[in-house]
This record gives structure tokens, C-alpha cells and sequence, in this order.
């Protein structure tokens, strides 16, 4: 008769260890297989009830977190936490206990209380002694500053500011205001009756330190709370106010773009008005910058305000402009600038007409170029050079040692080398690094490249049960915290030895916390840990969405990865949403014109919807661009109407590389090579048969 030992158990049942600890001395215990049977079926039975019964708790404890969430925001918008409401609470929270948000539930009574000034000291120390590496730490170390400066316990409050430094600008000034008035009535000071008297207030070392302090933050800061009001009063009667400090105030203010305080600022020197008008009309006008500069006094000030006001004034320049620097060098002679500034105004001025195209300037141009050696300006050179189909060799050899080192110029120089044993010899030294240009020196070199591979150890049980960040964390992406979430991730990351941060940014990718393994890369510089830095996200939502579309999963996924880092809930500044990161009015769009739901910007924010979406926008490029990954990732990011004038101006002359190098706007540029490299690994780790570095319908066309 078949039968197996019962250490075929052990992998299955928790009761068979305790079996085999009672059996040791005993001799070894075999069953059939209907008994193997059986008993593994019990395991499994034991195991799925203990699983239900963890989910079930979880959910029970999840509707008690809702629920109190629910309470305490109702008690808060009313401005009442009575007596029986705070006793719910608390009836809620005691059902937490082991849920990973405990913490927050309890965070969300004592904010409750502390909004409604209801917290005494002992519900906070209580709380800090519970949560010593609490994330709202640094919130509630903060809070005795406000308490004990209402209640004028100065001394109190002086002791605790050496324990714990005051963060916010108000609690700065609690400290200092603080420190005033314990000063004042040590040396009697009355303000009041030293300014009837006509008399200088008292000052001594301890206090002349304190105005010292006062008078960094006056200069720095736009608007002062009120708790440093009588100390910034004495300050001024100690002639604090000077001419000078009210001018670095607005140099300050000027480079903060405070144009409210800059308009308020104001001294008792007409004179000192004057100037700090011309400075505010400055501000509002950058045009006026050769007014500023006639009329104003040679002071380290007014060269600080004509620096920063230089690149606005820039943009007010029309992009076609006369050769010389003779306007330059006259301000620089004015202001008595040192040769760096002036150099650096130089290579500004150079960059904002770089295109002008009169002989004349030309000439000029390039000459400046040679005699300035500013990288940014030779790489523009140089991308000019291949669009216009020029030679290179000479501004790539005027590039900085550094410059040189680039991966894109080595690629420029080795395709330069007419010596064939060299040339091979610059791109199989590149191919061994990571990125598109590598990519580009296997192409040359007629060879498929593979990427740095590196491995991961994964995060032990032992690990695991000393990081109770990851369950909190696991529990806000339950709940859809997701910004929450990644700010306890980063925290997280930022705490560990670099060698644990790989390991549990393992953790995060298989649990599919897409956004969160991409940030942890980030977070750790771990750009060579590429199937982390590209997780397989959404797979199933992309194959259904792409069905019978001329477009591939990998490169769908390529771009949404470059977009948004699979963070479901990014916006941009230009309103582009969620991981495809479509504007509103593009996603309509396209909804209209191929017959696709779209109910509203929230949309965006449901993955498969983006999804949908921004492959189906992807395809509609595609129609335009046949089977070019290249124009249709350019056009995804700068808009068809731009990669049409690029190729309008390149007519049919450029080779893919050359085309991609010549791309004008810095960001279009580093989106389409990232995206074509994403492709490629993507294809790698996802194990395809044929992997593609770039189509024959992309390389061999002319653009």
C-alpha cells in the first residue's frame, strides 16, 4: 500500500509540527494515502476558516474606522465634542486594537480634541509615550508652544524651545516674543515712556543677541505674525530699520516674488522710497530694467535686483536681435558687476537669440559660442549642426571634460570616428551602461542590447514583523488613501539601510503597489533595479483596452509609466490626469469620436477609464504616425501640431537618431527616449520573444 511519512505534513498543517515535537521520542508515524488525504484537507479547512475569520475582523474593524472617521468629522463641522460623543470614540478605537490604523483612529480623536482646544497635556504625552515614531510626531511636539505662550508661561516655554526647535514661522516668533518680555522686565524696559522722553531703549548682550535673531527672520520673512510685533517694535527703536536691511529685505522679497509685502515696504528716507519704487516697478515691468539700471545707486542691492530681474527682462526680448554684447557690458560697467555675472548674462542673452538667422548673426553667434565654452550653449550647437546636417566634430570637441562624458555626445563622437576600430570600440564601451544611447551603439553595432540585470534578496518574515509601516500602508491603499499612503512609504524608504530598501521595495512590488515600487527606486537611486523600476502594471486592463489596436502592450505601457509613474491619482499643473495623464478636454475628444463613455474629469482617475482612453488616443496617433513609436511618443507630449513643424522643417533629410537628437524642447526630447528604452525593457522583462530595440518602419525612414 501506498503511504508517506508525516513529514509530508509539515508544509501544511500547524498542528503537524506540535505532532512531530510529541513524537520525537517515539518511533516514526506513517499513514495511507485516504489518511494524507484527509488530514490535508483538515489543514485546509483549519487554514481557510482562520483566513475568514482575519477578513472578517479586518472588515468589521475597517466599518469601526469609517465609523469614528464619520463621528469625529461630524463633531469637528459642528464645533462640539461633547462628553458622550468623545465616550463613542473611544467605544470605536478599543474595537481597533491590531488594526494597522489604530494609530490614526486615535490620531483622529486627539486632533478632534486639539481643534476644539479640548486636549489636556496627558492626552498628548499619552498619545507621544504610545507612538514614539509617529509620522504626526513632529505635529504634536509643536503644539506646547502655542499653549504655553497663551498662557504667558514664558519661562516654561523658553526651557521647552531647547528641547524641542519651533518649525513654523508663528512658533519662532512665540519663542522670541516670549523671550522679550522675560528680557523687558528684567531690564524694566517701557517703550512707551523711552519714546516720550525722546530716550534710546535700554539694550544689553543678551538682548542685542535676541534682536540679532529677530532681524535674520525680519529680513527673510514677508509678513510677521503678531506674536513678534513688540519685539519687532523695539527693534526699531534701536534703529533695526536701517537703509540697508530695508534694502536686503527687498532684494528678499523681490526673489520670493512677495509682491504684496514688496509694495508695503517702506522707510523714512525719501530718497530710500524712491529706490524701492523703482524696484517694485521693476517687479510688475521687467522691460524697465534699463531704467532701473540708469537711474539707480551702485549698491550691492541694486546689483542683486538687476540679476534677478535679468532673465525676466529676457523674455520681453523679441528672439531676433542685433549681435554684441555692448548693452551688457555698459550695465555690467554701471552696476560694477564681477566677470562671472557678466559672462553668465552673456550666455542668457546668447541662448534667448540662439535662432536668429541674419548672416550677421550667425557669425557672431558661433564666435561667442567658441569664446564662452558654456556647455548648455555648445549642446545647442550641436543639436543645430545635425538638424542642418553640419559638421559636429567641431563643437563636440568644445565640449567640457564632463560634457564629453555624456552618453549622447560619446554616441556623436563615435559616429564622427572614421577610424572603424575606434568607433566600435566608444559604443561596446556603451553598451554596457543603461538608457537609449546605449541602445542606439547596439543598433549600430548590429547587436541586441541587454540591460544591467540586477537581483534583489527579499524581505524575510523576521523583517517584515519589525516594519508595522507596511500593514498601515497596505490598509490606506485598501481604502484608497493613496497620497497618504505614499507619504508613509516615503518615510519608510528614508529610514532603511540601503540593502532593506531594495528588499522591501520586493515587498511592494509584489504586492502590486505599482506607484509605490516605482517611488521607492526613486527614493533609493536604484535605476539599475529595472523590472522594479517597470512593474507589468495593469496588465490584463491594458490587453483588453489595446484588443484589435495597432498599438503594443509594452509601449502602451512605456508611455504611461513615463507619464505618471503609475500614480492613479497625478495631476500636472496643465491638468492632465491620472496614469495616462489626459487633459479633460482631450479625453472628451477622443470619448466622442470613437464612441466611449467619458462622464467627467473624475474619470481620469479610475485606471481602466484612463487606460481606455489613452490608448485609443495612442491609436488615433498612430493613424497619423503608421507604426513610428518616435512621432507618436512626441506627439503624445507636445502635440501633433509641433512634430509636424519639426518634421517640416527637417524635410525628409534626417535619420531617426539624428531626428530624436534635434527634437527642440528639452522635455519632448528625454520623454521619447525614455519612453522607446521603457518599450524595449519592458518587452525584455516581460520575456517577449523577439525584442525590439527600434521598428524598420522607424529606423529606416527618413525624417
Amino acid at each position: 500500500m501506498w503511504k508517506k511519512s508525516l513529514l509530508a505534513l509539515l508544509v501544511v498543517s500547524p498542528l503537524a509540527f506540535s505532532q512531530v515535537e510529541k513524537s520525537k521520542k517515539s518511533p516514526l508515524v506513517t499513514f495511507n494515502e485516504s489518511e494524507v488525504t484527509e488530514k490535508i484537507t483538515l489543514a485546509k479547512s483549519q487554514w481557510q476558516h482562520e483566513a475568514n475569520k482575519t477578513a472578517l475582523l479586518l472588515q468589521q474593524q475597517r466599518e469601526s474606522f469609517w465609523a469614528l472617521e464619520y463621528l469625529l468629522n461630524g463633531a469637528v463641522k459642528q464645533q462640539s465634542l461633547s462628553a458622550s460623543t468623545i465616550s463613542l470614540a473611544q467605544g470605536l478605537i478599543e474595537r481597533l486594537n491590531g488594526y494597522p490604523l489604530q494609530q490614526d483612529a486615535e490620531w483622529a480623536l486627539l486632533k478632534a480634541k486639539i481643534g476644539l482646544n479640548q486636549a489636556t497635556e496627558s492626552d498628548i504625552s499619552a498619545f507621544l509615550q504610545k507612538y514614539p515614531d509617529s509620522i504626526y510626531q513632529s505635529r504634536l511636539t509643536q503644539l506646547p508652544f502655542e499653549q504655553l505662550y497663551q498662557q504667558q508661561a514664558y519661562p516654561a516655554l523658553l526651557a521647552y524651545s531647547k528641547k524641542v526647535s519651533p518649525e513654523s514661522l508663528q512658533n519662532q516668533c512665540r519663542v522670541l516674543g516670549a523671550n522679550y518680555q522675560l528680557l523687558a522686565e528684567k531690564m524694566e524696559i517701557n517703550p512707551e515712556l523711552a519714546q516720550a522722553n525722546n530716550e534710546k531703549p535700554q539694550t544689553d548682550f543678551v538682548m542685542t543677541d535676541l534682536l540679532n535673531q529677530f532681524e535674520k527672520l525680519w529680513l527673510i520673512t514677508p509678513n510677521l505674525p503678531s506674536e513678534c510685533v513688540n519685539l519687532e517694535a523695539y527693534w526699531k527703536d534701536n534703529g533695526g530699520k536701517t537703509d540697508v536691511n530695508i534694502r536686503l529685505k527687498a532684494v528678499n522679497l523681490f526673489e520670493k516674488n512677495a509682491k504684496e509685502a514688496l509694495q508695503a515696504l517702506n522707510s523714512d528716507n525719501p530718497a530710500l522710497n524712491g529706490w524701492l519704487a523703482n524696484v517694485v516697478e521693476l517687479f510688475n515691468q521687467p522691460q524697465t530694467l534699463p531704467k532701473f539700471i540708469e537711474n539707480t545707486e551702485v549698491n550691492p542691492q541694486s546689483q542683486q535686483v538687476a540679476k534677478l530681474a535679468f532673465a525676466k527682462w529676457l523674455k520681453t526680448l523679441l528672439e531676433e536681435g542685433k549681435p554684441g554684447f555692448e548693452l551688457l557690458e555698459t550695465w555690467a560697467t554701471k552696476l560694477e558687476l564681477d566677470a562671472p555675472t557678466l559672462n553668465n548674462w552673456k550666455i542668457s542673452y546668447l541662448n534667448h537669440l540662439f535662432d536668429g538667422v541674419s548672416p550677421e548673426f550667425v557669425e557672431w553667434r558661433d564666435s561667442q559660442i567658441e569664446a564662452l565654452k558654456a556647455d548648455n550653449l555648445t549642446e545647442r550647437r550641436i543639436r543645430m549642426a545635425l538638424w542642418q546636417q553640419t559638421d559636429t566634430a567641431k563643437w563636440l570637441d568644445l565640449l567640457s571634460n564632463e560634457g564629453k562624458q555624456k552618453l549622447e555626445w560619446r554616441y556623436w563622437t563615435a559616429k564622427n570616428e572614421s577610424n572603424l576600430e575606434k568607433r566600435k570600440s566608444i559604443f561596446k564601451e556603451m553598451v554596457g551602461e543603461r538608457g537609449f544611447y546605449p541602445m542606439l551603439a547596439a543598433q549600430q553595432l548590429g547587436e541586441l542590447y541587454q540591460p544591467p540585470s540586477v537581483a534583489v534578496i527579499e524581505l524575510t518574515p523576521e523583517e517584515k514583523a519589525t516594519l508595522p509601516q507596511l500593514d498601515r500602508i497596505a490598509e490606506l491603499i485598501a481604502l484608497k488613501r493613496h497620497a497618504q499612503a505614499k507619504n508613509e512609504w516615503v518615510n519608510l524608504i528614508k529610514s532603511l539601510p540601503q540593502n532593506q530598501q531594495l528588499s522591501v521595495i520586493l515587498y511592494a512590488y509584489q504586492k502590486q503597489w505599482y506607484a509605490l515600487a516605482v517611488e521607492g527606486t526613486i527614493q533609493a537611486k536604484a535605476f539599475d533595479y529595472l523590472f522594479l523600476r517597470l512593474p507589468d502594471a495593469y496588465a490584463d486592463w491594458f490587453k483588453i483596452a489595446l484588443k484589435d489596436k495597432p498599438i503594443s502592450k509594452t509601449f502602451a505601457q512605456a508611455i504611461a509609466r513615463q507619464e505618471s509613474a503609475w500614480n492613479v491619482e497625478v495631476k500636472s499643473h496643465a491638468n492632465a490626469m491620472g496614469l495616462m495623464q489626459l487633459l479633460p478636454t482631450t479625453a472628451e475628444k477622443t470619448a466622442k469620436e470613437n464612441g466611449l463613455p467619458f462622464n467627467g474629469e473624475n474619470d481620469l482617475f479610475q485606471p481602466f477609464n484612463n487606460i481606455m482612453l489613452g490608448t485609443t488616443h495612442l491609436a488615433e496617433l498612430n493613424q497619423r504616425y503608421p507604426n513610428n513609436r518616435m512621432l507618436i511618443a512626441a506627439a503624445y507630449n507636445a502635440g501633433a501640431g509641433r512634430v509636424d513643424q519639426w518634421l517640416a522643417r527637417s524635410a525628409n533629410k534626417l535619420d531617426f537618431d539624428v531626428f530624436v537628437a534635434s527634437i527642440p524642447y528639452y522635455e519632448t526630447r528625454g520623454y521619447v527616449q525614455n519612453v522607446l528604452a521603457y518599450d524595449y525593457y519592458y518587452q525584455i522583462l516581460q520575456k517577449e520573444d523577439t525584442p525590439k530595440m527600434f521598428l524598420t518602419s522607424e529606423w529606416d525612414r527618413k525624417y
